[in-house]
């Protein structure tokens, strides 16, 4: 397997499940109908096609970022496209901080998208997923774009300066999209979340553990902010949950987890491992918009800034629960 393809597996949402290619089914709730077709770690997807891509794991990741905002947005396969091209030609898929001199102003980020323009505060624009969500919007403004030629609509968003740019890449935008949206697990009708209230700058405000008692367990608190995830959640049509509890690390009982049991007890397999297979995807898709700081299942964990990787199981003890192989564990902010 070569380095690119590698990478993708690591990068990719694919690196947590543990089955091979599955169709899934109704995941049950408020409207959640079938999803897509994921594939197995270990097996790249398309892999005939990736030879020649030169993305390391990072990249990759803000890739799968990219197409995950765009299946939860419902945008059309052709705008993860231009998105994918227009953020290739701006950043080489890297979240750039702000260069100063060295750089375009006051541009930020994968798209470089400007404060001084328009396209949020510096703190926002720093996400990813925010930046993809606002490339997005305005592209889905511009009437017909879904007929442009791909420089041509990446250039009515970007206004750039080198608008005839951003046709070079789109070969490789095509290559990688085709890898990503094979391999990421697509719920679309599942919908974005509600965003959790922010400060007026975009930051999380501080919050006390202070919903007395937590309604998932009756004991104990939850914040604000963590309670508002249980509800998304279950709009969203996933089980309830079990937050607060006492223990001596993690985010348990400081109010700000949850564990989504997919099993009674014993291993997700089948419909249950689709379900928290399905959970994993909607949490990360909406991790900015809920504050969310990482995800476990199935012996991975995710994080903002390295997605998918394996879980070392610290605390847990060599069983379901320990590897989270039979509940999906999301801690925020």
């Amino acid at each position: 397997m070569t380095k690119a393809v590698t990478g993708i597996v690591i990068a990719m949402i694919t690196a947590v499940f543990g089955l091979p290619a599955l169709l899934l089914t109704s995941i049950g709730g408020s409207g959640a109908n079938a999803c897509a077709n994921i594939d197995a770690p270990g097996i790249a997807p398309s892999e005939a096609n990736l030879v020649n891509t030169a993305w390391d794991a990072d990249q990759l990741a803000i890739a799968e970022t990219i197409v995950s905002v765009g299946i939860t947005k419902k945008v059309p396969r052709w705008g993860w496209t231009i998105a994918l091209a227009v953020a290739m030609q701006e950043s080489r898929l890297r979240n750039l901080p702000h260069l100063g001199g060295r750089n375009n102003y006051d541009s930020i980020g994968v798209f470089q998208q400007r404060p001084s323009q328009g396209w949020g505060t510096a703190e926002q624009i720093s996400q990813p997923a925010y930046q993809a969500e606002k490339f997005y919007d305005k592209l889905l403004s511009i009437p017909d774009w879904d007929t442009m030629p791909l420089a041509q609509a990446a250039q009515a968003v970007q206004i750039s300066a080198f608008p005839d740019a951003y046709a070079k890449w789109e070969p490789e935008a095509v290559q990688v999209v085709d890898a990503i949206s094979d391999a990421v697990l697509v719920c679309s009708t599942l919908g974005l979340a509600v965003p959790a209230p922010r400060n007026s700058d975009g930051s999380w405000p501080q919050e006390q553990c202070n919903i007395r008692p937590d309604p998932t367990t009756g004991a104990g608190c939850v914040t604000p902010r963590l309670l508002h995830l249980v509800q998304e959640a279950k709009v969203a049509g996933f089980p309830r949950p079990s937050c607060y509890r006492i223990d001596d690390h993690g985010e348990h009982p400081t109010g700000q987890a949850c564990d989504w049991m997919m099993t009674a007890g014993g291993e997700a397999t089948g419909a249950e491992k689709t379900r928290g297979d399905a959970m994993a995807a909607w949490a990360i898709a909406n991790a900015d918009r809920l504050g969310i700081r990482y995800v476990i299942w199935f012996r991975m964990i995710w994080t903002d800034d390295e997605g998918w990787h394996a879980y070392s199981n610290a605390w847990g003890g060599n069983d379901p629960y320990g590897w989270h192989t039979n509940h999906v564990h999301i801690s925020i902010r």
